[in-house]
């Protein structure tokens, strides 16, 4: 039975693991914190095995990679700037292959841990052990030709998101100047076939869409116009609701 190491058990790694197990592999956890988990051991000291999948925060990766033995299979879940799992693989000796988790916890049927997802390798022999491993844990792949795109899709994916979110954000404070009904307008355009306007809430909250945006806009020292905009907007938007909310 191959071991694999599940570096992170936060909201991401700890499904993953309880997945891995359950796919008749022996996992043990690795944590910053000393935690105490009944269905595998764990530690906080990244422990030899024949795989690792990597599931922390994205400043935590590089210091993760430096800890795991040269010529180590290792997947990294978590999303990373473009160019990283090159370099930690080079600098390293790892054979890596970047599968960027689709996890959201407020529906775990439909979006949890096998659901599709992308992957890509540094090389075709890491690729194919890496389409063999997802196989086994029968999560659907959308195999990319290289590394760096499958670490792209991902920025892709949550920057999308985030200029989608702050056009309804911007929509919403158009229908208010107008005296209109923002959700009537919203629910109004999304009859179109090809239309799908968010909700507006209280502005981009959490870690990943704020996170990954800003490192979308860093990737090439070009001037994003319609990200940059979109950052602007919801930080706009946040303080347009804060004078909205009676103060008590």
């Amino acid at each position: 039975m191959k071991k694999v190491c599940v570096i992170g058990l936060g909201t991401i790694g700890y499904p993953a693991a309880l997945h891995i197990k359950e796919k008749s592999f022996q996992v043990i956890g690795v944590d910053v914190r000393s935690l105490i988990i009944k269905e595998f051991p764990t530690t906080t000291a990244v422990a030899q095995s024949d795989i690792y999948v990597i599931c922390v925060n994205t400043k935590n990766v590089t210091d993760v990679c430096a800890n795991i033995s040269p010529g180590s299979l290792v997947f990294i879940e978590s999303t990373v700037p473009v160019g990283l799992c090159r370099s930690l693989a080079e600098k390293h000796d790892l054979k890596i292959a970047h599968c960027p988790h689709r996890y959201w916890d407020g529906d775990q049927k439909n979006h949890g841990v096998q659901q599709l997802r992308v992957l890509g390798a540094v090389d075709k022999d890491t690729l194919s052990q890496a389409k063999t491993f997802y196989n086994e844990l029968s999560i659907p792949v959308n195999t990319v030709s290289n590394i760096e795109a499958a670490e792209l899709s991902k920025l892709t994916e949550n920057t999308y998101r985030f200029v989608e979110i702050a056009f309804a954000e911007e929509l919403r404070i158009v229908c208010e100047d107008l005296s209109l009904d923002f959700e009537e307008v919203r629910r109004a355009s999304n009859t179109k076939w090809n239309v799908n306007i968010l909700e507006a809430r209280d502005g981009i909250g959490g870690t990943c869409l704020p996170k990954d945006t800003n490192i979308f806009l860093k990737l090439t020292g070009r001037n994003h116009f319609l990200v940059e905009g979109a950052a602007k907007m919801d930080a706009m938007y946040k303080k347009w609701v804060s004078q909205k909310k009676p103060h008590s």
